[in-house]
């Protein structure tokens, strides 16, 4: 029930009505993701065959520029492993910004695959443990909702529209002021506590469950007839 109400109440909803515009003018059109292509049952030791067999895996998925906030990942991600040796971070994707963020992580854990999809890529998702975006300038986000189809709790930024897909506290954290600093302390804190890791990645897995392309379409359809 508090995931449903969370998933109701969008943000730019919110800004609309501060504006004036009348709430029962508002309607949210709903999106989905693919709840069967995107499962936590994918999860296969994708990463045990590429050399990564322990410790807690950190997982972003998309182009990499710098725009993205990747350089904040990679510096978050640096002082991380300077205190854990058991945390792997792998990037699936590939952009501009690639081979320089492949020097600055060339002393980690760290694990580029390039461009993955299909079963490949509902595979790498499930057999990570924590989805990081620390993108601010995305207006949606799709891999934001496929990682908790896949049974991940996320970690993204308060700006732009992936935070509105993350209930805080329960599917993943919203990073405030996204910087290097505070994404390495929340990265820190979940990875501490692998119990609360699990508890989220359930609950994301759970969210995602009622926002499925069947759920969506019908939603879809409910707004076209109330507006005839």
């Amino acid at each position: 029930e508090e995931i449903q109400r969370f998933l109701e109440d969008g943000r730019t909803g919110e800004e609309l009505k501060a504006h004036g515009v009348a709430p029962e003018k508002i309607r949210t059109y709903p999106r989905g993701v693919d709840v069967d292509r995107f499962h936590p049952a994918k999860r296969n030791g994708f990463f045990a065959k590429r050399g990564m067999e322990n410790g807690v895996t950190l997982l972003y998925v998309g182009r990499i520029s710098r725009e993205k906030n990747l350089h904040h990942l990679a510096d978050a991600f640096c002082a991380l492993s300077a205190d854990h040796d058991d945390v792997n971070l792998v990037v699936v994707g590939d952009g501009p910004y690639l081979e320089e963020m492949r020097r600055s992580l060339a002393d980690a854990r760290c694990l580029f695959t390039g461009c993955l999809d299909g079963e490949d890529l509902a595979g790498a998702y499930a057999s990570s443990d924590l989805f990081v975006f620390p993108s601010d300038t995305d207006t949606f986000g799709n891999v934001v909702l496929e990682a908790q189809a896949s049974g991940l709790p996320v970690v993204v930024s308060d700006q732009g529209g992936p935070c509105e897909n993350v209930i805080p506290g329960i599917t993943g954290v919203i990073v405030p002021d996204m910087d290097a600093r505070g994404l390495e302390t929340a990265l820190r804190d979940l990875v501490a506590d692998p119990g609360r890791l699990r508890r989220m990645g359930e609950a994301a897995r759970a969210s995602m469950e009622g926002r499925s392309f069947d759920a969506a379409f019908l939603g879809a359809w409910d707004l076209y007839k109330a507006a005839s």
